[in-house]
């Protein structure tokens, strides 16, 4: 269920993900260890172009 909540929201951000990849490749630990906070920061990001 993470992985494909993942996966969607992965494609729907693909351009925070592409801006944001330099936190990715720095922070990539604390992206496995803390899921649960870049899942949120991906909602939040997602909310904001919805409501866009």
């Amino acid at each position: 269920m993470v992985s494909l909540y993942s996966l969607e929201t992965r494609e729907q951000g693909i351009g925070n993900w592409e801006l944001g990849i330099g936190n990715w490749e720095l922070g990539i630990e604390n992206g496995e260890l803390g899921i649960g906070k870049l899942t949120r920061l991906v909602i939040f990001f997602f909310d904001i172009s919805f409501i866009s």
